[in-house]
């Protein structure tokens, strides 16, 4: 019986040290199973209550890259957006910072150290931003993030306001920042080119402005007015259904300062400038991936478009498209030679100006300057394709005092009216006068030297024109004179013909006697 016991007991001892386990995580599932099914619910419910604030993290990401016909895409960074938003709070309110440099330009970004928590107002609600460690890294990311937390009644006021607020106003400080930049597009374009494959760039620093253009101050007014209504008209382009991109078309002699105008549009809008040189272009879709490859707020720019390609004169008198090519072809290439041939056309370049693809990006301008404004097809310089038509013409005396304050800085001077006389008769461009009016040493001495050197230059100008005008008007005399006796000759012979002559026209006529 004993031994029956010892059996008994250790019988029940190993049951249970078996059994044990299992009973214990029994009721585990069981109240998993019952809370999945009954409590979840009530229970996310509850959690507002218990922990009203939401938050989001912004992490930084890895460029992303998606290869099509056009190349690179790259993913706007958030991030950094919302480091240079929240750079101008953590410059006032933080106390451990971070500085970084900027990714374009000379500035420093500010941002928070991690741990540290600022505040930002927006229409009366406070937000908070603190640095956190992103949890998994990975050999792409960088495993920082900022992370936004606000109140769970706001949600609807965050998402639809207050991030694309973040994002708008991160935009305008990083560009703000950084310097212009003038691209010139490369001339070998390959079938995934990108960003930088496709367009060459210096820093930008041209020093015109409105102020120093030597234009009448009336047309200035205008065109820095008609730029400040583009440049704020977004939500009105997006009304009226139309792409966000307006036209400007700059005509005139050589030398009257058809660039310096578009530098003083990039200084005034902070435009990035593209250069585009048609002739290094062999497709359509060469122009095409140049244009995608542009940023918004910027100029693209053509200048002497009617020396570029054969753009002049009407579409039903140009050459004949070239011959059409196989599928061994496609692309452009001409197997029998081995080349590219040259198809890029005025139906590309129109489609380029307000086609389907002028949407992409928005707040762009289009610039084309010519020195033949009668050389250019009209359909490329309609109203709609080019908006504003702004003639670059010859120095007038407004003109003229502009230059005079920015080379000699003098506003006034007794010799001012002898200028302004000659400037009436006398075309002459502001890049002859500037180069009359440049001084060998900065000083009041130097002003009455090289306006009189203006002056007598004038007036050699204004003899020549004369002694041109004079020649043709004794030519045209002498030819009114000449034309005269020639009528009266032609007349005199058909109207009195000589007798001797038709008196032995008929004796030849006459039979012979028998």
């Amino acid at each position: 019986m004993q031994m029956m016991g010892a059996v008994l007991d250790h019988f029940r001892s190993s049951a249970w040290y078996y059994l044990t386990p299992v009973l214990a995580c029994a009721p585990v599932g069981v109240f998993r199973t019952y809370f999945n099914q009954y409590l979840r619910r009530p229970v996310r419910r509850l959690l507002p209550f218990l922990d009203p604030f939401v938050t989001i993290d912004i992490a930084a990401k890895p460029e992303d890259y998606s290869f099509s016909y056009q190349g690179k895409v790259k993913s706007s960074d958030v991030y950094a957006e919302v480091l240079a938003y929240l750079s101008a709070v953590c410059s006032r309110d933080a106390r451990e910072l971070r500085a970084e440099g900027a990714v374009e330009g000379h500035t420093f970004v500010l941002s928070l150290r991690e741990g540290q928590v600022v505040a930002d107002d927006f229409k009366g609600v406070t937000m908070s931003w603190s640095a956190v460690a992103e949890e998994k890294t990975t050999w792409r990311g960088s495993g920082r993030c900022c992370r936004l937390t606000f109140h769970e009644r706001h949600r609807r006021l965050v998402v639809d306001e207050y991030l694309p607020h973040v994002r708008r106003a991160g935009q305008e400080v990083m560009f703000g920042n950084r310097p212009r930049r003038l691209y010139s597009n490369k001339k070998e374009l390959s079938y995934h080119s990108t960003r930088d494959e496709v367009w060459s760039y210096i820093d930008f620093d041209h020093p015109t402005t409105f102020d120093t253009l030597a234009m009448d101050p009336a047309k200035k007014q205008m065109i820095k007015d008609d730029l400040d209504d583009f440049s704020n008209s977004r939500d009105y382009y997006r009304r009226i259904g139309k792409a966000w991109k307006r036209g400007y078309l700059l005509h005139g002699p050589p030398g009257t300062g058809k660039s310096t105008m578009i530098a003083a549009m990039a200084n005034y809008l902070k435009y990035d400038i593209y250069d585009i040189e048609l002739t290094t272009l062999e497709t359509n879709s060469d122009l095409r991936k140049l244009f995608i490859e542009t940023t918004g707020k910027s100029i693209i720019v053509i200048e002497d478009i009617d020396c570029s390609l054969d753009l002049t004169g009407s579409r039903a008198t140009m050459l004949p498209p070239p011959p059409a090519y196989d599928d061994a072809a496609e692309g452009g290439y001409d197997t029998s030679r081995g080349k590219r041939r040259n198809i890029l056309t005025l139906s590309g370049l129109l489609n380029f100006i307000d086609g389907l693809w002028s949407a992409h990006s928005g707040e762009r301008i289009i610039v084309f300057t010519t020195n033949h404004l009668d050389k250019l097809d009209p359909a490329l310089i309609r109203r709609g394709r080019m908006d504003m038509h702004i003639e670059m013409s010859y120095c007038g005396f407004e003109a003229f005092k502009t230059l005079a304050n920015n080379y000699l800085e003098v506003e006034a001077h007794p010799l001012f009216g002898a200028v302004e006389e000659l400037l009436r008769g006398v075309e002459m461009t502001p890049a002859d006068v500037a180069e009359c009016l440049m001084p060998s040493k900065r000083s009041a001495r130097d002003a009455d030297a090289c306006l009189a050197r203006l002056i007598d230059q004038l007036k050699e100008r204004k003899a020549a024109e004369e002694d041109k005008e004079s020649e043709a008007a004794d030519a045209e005399e002498d030819d009114v004179q000449v034309r005269p006796r020639r009528r009266t000759r032609g007349k005199r012979r058909k109207c009195h013909p000589n007798p001797k002559r038709t008196r032995a026209r008929l004796l030849r006529n006459q039979p012979a006697e028998s």
